[in-house]
């Protein structure tokens, strides 16, 4: 017997400008999960973000919106992608970047996340891009979990040091 939630009815379409106060949320919470010592919680920021992004790439913003019987009034985004299309600097190859994936709380366990992962491997695909990078904090197990299901796989570990000087110190840093 599986431990996942049933499945739910969702239609999967382009974000709009009246979801972005919904997907500034969204995103706030995935800048609490992914930078949890300094995250940016402006709900301000994050929908400014997103709007520019809107203008930019639109096709690459994506929403799950709740359907059939069970939909609340005017429906509900149960889960949200945002993908972006870049170029490196050195060889000018193009690559995905899978920006955000969130899927709402009470959504989660159904395969939600899975579908969008999906809907990541099509689109970049239809973009003749065979590389897509994704970065995630190292505690986020949920996430680690659901994009090694869809095929990602570490290939750079970033490791961090805080440094705590002290402003009131004058000595200089010993030297080799």
């Amino acid at each position: 017997m599986s431990s996942r939630a049933p499945r739910i009815e969702c239609a999967t379409r382009l974000a709009a400008e009246e979801d972005l106060p919904v997907l500034a949320i969204f995103e706030r919470e995935l800048a609490r999960s992914a930078f949890p010592e300094d995250p940016i919680t402006d709900l301000d920021y994050h929908e400014e973000k997103l709007r520019r992004a809107l203008r930019q790439e639109p096709e690459g913003m994506v929403t799950m919106m709740v359907t059939g019987s069970g939909a609340p009034v005017g429906g509900e985004v149960a889960a949200w992608l945002w993908l972006s299309t870049k170029r490196t600097l050195a060889t000018g190859e193009h690559y995905g970047v899978l920006r955000s994936l969130y899927v709402r709380r009470r959504y989660r366990g159904r395969g939600l996340a899975d579908d969008l992962l999906r809907y990541a491997g099509r689109y970049f695909s239809a973009r003749g891009v065979d590389r897509i990078v994704a970065k995630v904090h190292h505690e986020n197990a949920g996430a680690l979990a659901v994009l090694r299901r869809g095929g990602f796989s570490p290939i750079h570990v970033t490791l961090e040091q805080r440094m705590h000087c002290d402003e009131e110190s004058e000595e200089e840093p010993a030297s080799d």
